[in-house]
C-alpha cells in the first residue's frame, strides 16, 4: 500500500501555525515584557550610584544609571543585501521612470 505524501502547503502551513503559538505563549508568559523591564529598570547597583553621587554633590548623567545594550547585527549578509536593496531601489525609481518616459515618446 502506498504511503499519500503530505502537501507541501500544508507543511508549510502547520510551520506557521506552530510558530504563531509559540510565539503566542512567550507573549502571554510576560517573557517580552520580562526582557523589555530588564533593559529599562535600574538595577540596585546603579540605584545606589546615583543615591552616592546626589549626597557627594557629583554631576549626574542619567545614561550611566540606566542599563542599556546595544547589539551590532552587521556582517557580510546585511552588508550584501542593503547594497543589493540600493541598487533595486535606484533601478526602481531611475529606470522604471526612464522607461516611461520611452514609452510616452512612442505614443506621442
Amino acid at each position: 500500500m502506498k504511503k499519500k505524501e503530505k502537501n507541501p502547503f500544508f507543511r508549510i502551513l502547520s510551520l506557521l501555525f506552530l510558530l504563531f503559538i509559540s510565539l503566542y505563549i512567550a507573549l502571554e508568559s510576560g517573557y517580552y515584557e520580562a526582557k523589555v523591564s530588564k533593559k529599562t529598570a535600574m538595577t540596585e547597583e546603579s540605584i545606589k550610584k546615583f543615591e552616592e553621587d546626589i549626597k557627594n554633590g557629583n554631576p549626574i548623567d542619567v545614561n550611566s544609571y540606566v542599563y542599556e545594550e546595544k547589539k551590532d547585527f552587521g556582517n557580510n549578509t546585511t552588508d550584501a543585501a542593503i547594497f543589493l536593496g540600493s541598487k533595486v531601489e535606484n533601478f526602481m525609481s531611475n529606470g522604471i521612470t526612464e522607461i516611461f518616459d520611452i514609452v510616452k515618446s512612442l505614443f506621442t
